[in-house]
């Protein structure tokens, strides 16, 4: 494992953000899938009863901010609790582009766009995982917001194009790909490209991640784990990140 944790510039001095949004009956979902929240609890026991208190949970794979495994699209890859716990301890880095997002939200990432990030920055740390910070978390939870669906049911958030995609495997080899929206293909994408991609590349994907506006664009880590949840095709994950004090501020 890469020493990721810390090192001698950061001097043990770390700072740690959430990158998970709490997961509750009010985040948003996929609408086409469930007529309403597929989130749902039941008391299991009572402090009055039973002297403790527990729920039952009922959970899609894929909610919340959450894990895409390479089963997800590639029958017989690597499922939830077959991607080696290595990957999910990981350099990161953050490429912002918001700022076109406020311009169309139905932006999608392109090389270019990675290609500005390396030029400010220097190389994509090879086995990273890359971040992509759109601005759309600031709509969580807002299901009518977050997922921005027309009046034809059509969905409207940005994500990344093919071209950026094919761009981070052929010139950074991440170990993963996380964005603050609820996909890496954009909203209106029928036919998933960048999942049909990335996934049989073995790289796993965040999606929902939370607060990217609080990272530096490079010199931080990130410790990602999913639910081992035996055969999944995803799970809900804890993310978080460390930063060292003196990391690079600038995006």
């Amino acid at each position: 494992m890469p020493d990721l944790i810390c090192n001698e510039a950061c001097d043990g001095k770390m700072n740690i953000i959430d990158l998970t949004h709490t997961l509750e009956a009010g985040s948003p979902y996929w609408p086409e899938k469930t007529p309403g929240s597929p989130f749902h609890t039941s008391v299991a026991t009572t402090y009055a009863e039973d002297g403790y208190f527990t729920r039952n949970l009922a959970i899609p794979e894929h909610f919340g901010t959450h894990l895409d495994a390479p089963l997800h699209f590639v029958a017989n890859r690597e499922s939830a609790d077959r991607i080696s716990v290595e990957k999910f301890f990981a350099p990161a880095v953050v490429i912002d582009v918001s700022s076109a997002v406020e311009q169309d939200s139905d932006y999608r990432v392109t090389a270019q766009d990675i290609e500005r990030w390396i030029d400010r920055h220097g190389a994509i740390p090879s086995g990273a995982l890359v971040l992509f910070r759109t601005g759309w978390a600031a709509r969580w939870p807002s299901q009518e917001k977050y997922m921005n669906a027309d009046a034809d049911g059509v969905l409207h958030f940005p994500g990344l194009s093919l071209e950026a995609a094919s761009f981070l495997l052929d010139h950074a080899q991440p170990v993963g790909i996380g964005i603050d929206t609820a996909s890496v293909d954009y909203g209106p994408s029928r036919d998933c490209p960048v999942h049909n991609l990335t996934l049989p590349a073995g790289i796993y994907h965040l999606e929902n991640v939370a607060n990217l506006d609080r990272l530096p664009a490079t010199g931080f880590s990130i410790v990602a784990l999913p639910l081992k949840l035996g055969g999944g095709s995803g799970a809900p994950a804890r993310v978080v990140a460390l930063i060292p004090s003196e990391s690079e501020t600038g995006q």
